[in-house]
């Protein structure tokens, strides 16, 4: 499917993927930087903001597959990807399964498959989902370990989870993105990825962690590693100055 999508900026294309329940909005905070030196391309995956839900599972190739898609209705032929969280993931097999559509490749917080705290949290994600309790206790619920405990202290996180009650997600694509996270498994194609490729990781996080973002860079040839100190798992929304810089100076490199 063609997901919904706008560009902003002048430049070279660069493609910004959201990760699991997000939409564009995730890249608020990086993308007037960004597009001072790129076109955005900025899209709201199936099930988010204006893409509908197809109501059926689906899986993080179907994601890749849509990314292209967006990439062909917005005339994009080759681009830099940037990806967060599953949506790092996705960038990784869109640089795997179609070389030649990729330039460079960012993927901030990583997994190369869940690993046993993972999968803990998306039973627990499930349960939030299939439970009765206000939208507010679940988003919260969905949230409370993407971030470091700085983003809690200057209102980053309180903002995100306000946004979130203003447009939640239904409850069965919560649960269809758990399913997706759940059954992600990198290991078929990291070896496959000849783009130039950085790997970003918040050295407090408590979701995916940094264990499994060397774990990617380790995989992906010629990866390189860089630790945020003092962030989570949403480096781009704790320290986008930070974040925007690494991936200005990757990607111009």
């Amino acid at each position: 499917m063609v997901p919904a999508f706008e560009s902003v900026g002048a430049g070279p294309d660069l493609v910004l993927i959201p990760g699991t329940f997000a939409d564009r909005r995730t890249w608020s905070r990086v993308v007037g930087r960004l597009s001072t030196r790129f076109r955005c391309l900025l899209l709201d995956p199936r099930g988010t903001r204006e893409t509908p839900d197809p109501g059926a599972p689906f899986t993080a190739d179907d994601l890749a597959g849509d990314v292209i898609a967006a990439m062909d209705a917005a005339g994009v032929q080759r681009a830099h990807l940037v990806g967060h969280s599953l949506g790092a993931c996705v960038a990784i097999i869109v640089a795997a399964r179609h070389p030649d559509r990729v330039r460079r490749l960012v993927a901030c917080s990583p997994s190369a498959a869940p690993d046993a705290y993972q999968v803990a949290m998306f039973d627990l994600w499930t349960a939030l989902a299939e439970s009765r309790m206000p939208q507010h206790a679940v988003h919260l619920g969905l949230v409370i370990n993407a971030f470091g405990r700085g983003a809690f202290e200057n209102g980053t996180v309180r903002a995100i989870v306000d946004e979130m009650d203003r447009h939640p997600l239904d409850r069965a694509t919560i649960r269809r993105y758990v399913e997706c996270d759940r059954h992600l498994d990198l290991s078929p194609v990291m070896k496959s990825v000849d783009a130039a490729t950085l790997v970003i990781v918040g050295s407090e996080d408590a979701l995916t962690g940094v264990g499994q973002a060397r774990l990617v860079a380790g995989a992906v040839p010629g990866a390189t590693l860089e630790v945020i100190e003092g962030v989570g798992h949403g480096a781009h929304l704790e320290a986008p100055m930070t974040f925007a810089r690494l991936v200005t100076s990757f990607l111009n490199g």
